[in-house]
């Protein structure tokens, strides 16, 4: 699964969005009919998305990560203990897609990405991500820096 390129997508007067067979073709062939939403834990304003099975994979690794194997079962049985994955879970929406790839894109997330003059598909490889556009822009130029900058701090030879 690799989630690749940007596209500008309208909502229709439904409020519905079409995701691309091009993101759709990415998501698991058993998977298909449904996605999920969740914010970005942490750059405000920015929806991401993944297959259901990518989304509860990235959940497992966050609690090995954050928790180790003893703290799944800490937070399992302590309602005070902090769990990032169960923090992304609770925000997280799964959407349901119609045949011909269009969904309803949640209240919640129409209104923090501002989708008046659309919305930003973003491939990120294993996830893609919703921006605002003007915010995406602003983002993207940053990142051309940053990877220029990179590319100059690389040895060895020509990028």
């Amino acid at each position: 699964m690799a989630f690749r390129s940007e596209i500008l997508i309208k909502l229709d007067k439904k409020g519905r969005v079409l995701l691309p067979a091009a993101f759709r073709d990415e998501l698991p062939a058993d998977d298909r009919g449904a996605f999920v939403l969740y914010h970005s834990p942490n750059v405000a304003g920015v929806v991401n998305g993944n297959s259901r099975a990518g989304f509860d994979a990235m959940l497992d690794r966050l609690r090995m990560e954050a928790l180790g194997p003893k703290g799944s079962l800490k937070v399992a049985l302590d309602d005070e203990a902090f769990d990032p994955a169960g923090y992304l879970s609770a925000g997280a929406r799964t959407v349901p897609m119609e045949p011909d790839g269009r969904f309803t894109l949640p209240a919640e997330f129409a209104q923090i990405l501002e989708t008046e003059e659309g919305v930003m598909l973003v491939g990120k490889g294993d996830k893609f991500q919703l921006w605002n556009p003007k915010r995406w822009q602003a983002r993207r130029d940053s990142d051309r820096e940053k990877m220029a900058a990179f590319v100059r701090g690389l040895t060895g030879g020509e990028a």
